[in-house]
């Protein structure tokens, strides 16, 4: 990576995904990550529409925005990356974490991850060059063992987590036949999907 601990001014978390919506689960992995790594910061970068999604996201970029502009002000040390959803179209992470990295030059970035995702992170695309700009925070879904990718490069953490039933395509198909969401979202999220 180039960057030595003299040189590091912070740590920088990186929380990507759909956020289609984001909810209580989400917030807790965020704010997990935050202590398990220390980090000074953490990002949260809706997606426009995320790469390996097939179908349109639920709610609009702008919701999705707005949501997670509320929830930056009402939560210390998480802030929102308007990178991908200004650039209005499908954003790989290597590229959105190379603007990230030219806009915090001193700053060591890890990108919180699932762990379905870090098995997998050898199929994304410039997954080489991905792992020389950025570690990798790895959180758990379920109890089974974590298999790193075979990646030169890779350097990851495993986040002791807590492990929460929470979905976004739940939430999603409560919402589509009018059940209650407000226990799985936080307010900020409940306000504007009411």
């Amino acid at each position: 990576m180039g960057k030595t601990a003299e040189t590091i001014s912070s740590k920088i978390g990186f929380f990507g995904g759909s956020f289609d919506p984001i909810h209580l689960g989400h917030l807790s992995l965020a704010k997990q990550a935050i202590q398990s790594a220390n980090l000074d910061s953490l990002l949260l970068c809706p997606a426009y529409h995320a790469p390996l999604r097939a179908e349109k996201p639920f709610f609009s970029p702008e919701i999705r925005l707005k949501i997670l502009e509320q929830i930056a002000r009402e939560t210390p040390q998480i802030e929102v990356c308007k990178l991908e959803i200004e650039k209005r179209m499908t954003c790989f992470t290597y590229n959105t974490l190379k603007e990230v990295q030219s806009q915090h030059p001193q700053s060591e970035i890890m990108v919180l991850l699932g762990a379905d995702q870090f098995e997998n992170l050898s199929n994304w695309q410039s997954s080489q060059e991905l792992v020389q700009i950025c570690k990798f925070l790895v959180f758990s879904r379920s109890k089974t063992e974590i298999i790193p990718p075979d990646i030169p490069g890779l350097s990851y953490q495993l986040m002791q987590n807590e492990l929460l039933d929470y979905s976004s395509t739940k939430i999603r198909n409560r919402i589509k036949s009018r059940q209650s969401v407000k226990h799985m979202l936080p307010e900020a999220a409940h306000k504007f999907i009411n």
